[in-house]
């Protein structure tokens, strides 16, 4: 069994009674942190299956570790943030909880926009969440407190009730620094209404194509060398930014001399990946643009720029000329 999956491998979305080997209530937790809360819960309710989501390798290898000492086994990790996961990686009415520890206030005013709990998730996370599900927020941020109550209200999907919260909620590593610190900690839980949702934030997970791979086909002839500056480019709802061009000398293309590798990220509102994609040689004077599947790239629509941006780059090179896309 695997506690950490990759994530990328999977059928969108995944099926987590498969996964768990079993069909109960199924819980979300993002970004555990030290992972202490994740491990008391899990062990308290065995009966329960546990998807814990985070962003940082060292709090993983904490909560790897904690997990493994106790012997715990219905929890499992994603390295991966919540917008993307709850949008793609759970079906419709398939979670029952959903529970945000001590979130990032993003306390600037021009920042708010990167809050998780606004109007937009909320619409997302009612499609996800069971009829009666609830998301339960810890902070100690009154101003986020106050954004999400807000949010959550206007987002007409959810309604705002007071529970007494767990008590390890409080007494993770932050929580007891801030209590020790007299700072006030605040608990919220939104309970799902299962009204109807605003239709235009597409809530149905959509299809990403796993099988038509893109590229584009180039006539010409690669430099050896050639100044390169980083690229950025606004494409289908997200950018696309390509840091620098490395050169690989491979035994396939000895005849040909260098092939070239571009170093890329492909930032989305739900989704940031960091890319290869290379440029290489195959026969005359051809050569595709495509990507490397070193760390296995999810194949959103704004990924698929980070090919178009490469080729639009060797473009402006005289000795290239395009002899097809597909992307």
């Amino acid at each position: 069994m695997r506690t950490v999956l990759s994530w990328r491998q999977y059928d969108f979305p995944i099926d987590w009674q498969t996964e768990f080997a079993k069909d109960v209530p199924l819980h979300l937790e993002v970004g555990f942190g030290d992972g202490r809360f994740t491990l008391r819960r899990a062990l308290a309710e065995p009966d329960q299956c546990f998807v814990a989501l985070e962003i940082s390798s060292v709090s993983i290898a904490r909560l790897i570790h904690k997990l493994k000492k106790a012997g715990v086994q219905n929890v499992r990790i994603l390295k991966l943030g919540a917008q993307f996961a709850v949008k793609h990686l759970f079906a419709p009415h398939s979670l029952h909880s959903i529970t945000v520890n001590f979130p990032d206030p993003w306390p600037k005013d021009r920042h708010t926009k990167n809050r998780l709990l606004q109007n937009s998730f909320y619409q997302i996370a009612a499609n996800r969440l069971e009829l009666g599900g609830t998301i339960r927020l810890a902070t100690d941020h009154p101003e986020y407190l106050a954004f999400a109550q807000q949010e959550a209200m206007d987002s007409k999907v959810f309604e705002l009730r007071d529970d007494p919260p767990p008590e390890a909620v409080f007494e993770t590593k932050y929580a007891l620094k801030w209590k020790n610190q007299g700072k006030p900690l605040y608990y919220q839980v939104f309970v799902n209404r299962g009204l109807e949702l605003d239709r235009s934030l597409e809530l149905d997970s959509p299809k990403i194509e796993r099988s038509s791979v893109p590229h584009a086909l180039l006539s010409g002839e690669l430099p050896q060398r050639i100044e390169f500056e980083k690229q950025v480019l606004a494409y289908e709802g997200g950018h696309v930014i390509v840091h620098e061009l490395l050169s690989s000398l491979g035994s396939d293309d000895q005849e040909k001399g260098q092939r070239w590798l571009f170093r890329v990220t492909v930032d989305e509102p739900e989704l940031k990946q960091q890319l290869l994609i290379i440029a290489k040689h195959r026969e005359g004077n051809e050569y595709i643009v495509r990507f490397e599947p070193f760390g296995d790239p999810v194949l959103t629509p704004t990924a698929r720029g980070a090919v178009h941006a490469v080729t639009e780059w060797l473009l402006t090179l005289p000795s290239m000329h395009l002899k097809a896309r597909n992307y």
